[in-house]
């Protein structure tokens, strides 16, 4: 079979409500497949993007959001493995924290279901695949030591 290497680049959205971290998370339309699932806004890069730039275009494609600051580090990966037109493609996603004031939202609705804001919990309950929520336990980590 066929191999190849894919990287997309997305903002993790947080705010602080009343003391207290908020994730927004989308419920996306899968390319493969007939299903969604529900992750952070991402994508591939356009021309001589970097990633960051990625990130932050795609946050705004996708739910009309601009970060008021994207932290450079740390960063939250996700690798994962999966076969699509009989090529084995080998996954990797790598998140910013992005922070955001403004919270209005405009989604792209040919690949957004919907989306909201949820608390760590939720957030965590949320998520589907499990290589996400791992990688959520980082972010929450994170989080319970961060202040701005």
């Amino acid at each position: 079979m066929e191999s190849k290497t894919d990287k997309s680049f997305g903002i993790i959205p947080i705010t602080k409500v009343e003391g207290k971290w908020k994730v927004f998370l989308i419920h996306q339309f899968s390319r493969i497949g007939n299903n969604s699932y529900w992750i952070f806004p991402k994508g591939h890069s356009e021309n001589s993007e970097t990633q960051i730039e990625t990130a932050k275009r795609e946050l705004f494609e996708e739910v009309g959001m601009t970060a008021d600051r994207i932290l450079p580090e740390p960063t939250f990966s996700l690798k994962y493995v999966f076969s699509f037109d009989g090529v084995r493609i080998n996954k990797e996603v790598i998140f910013y924290l992005g922070i955001i004031s403004d919270t209005k939202i405009n989604l792209q609705t040919s690949e957004v279901k919907e989306a909201g804001w949820y608390t760590i919990e939720e957030a965590a309950e949320r998520l589907d695949y499990q290589d996400t929520k791992s990688m959520f336990v980082e972010v929450k980590q994170f989080l319970e030591q961060y202040s701005e």
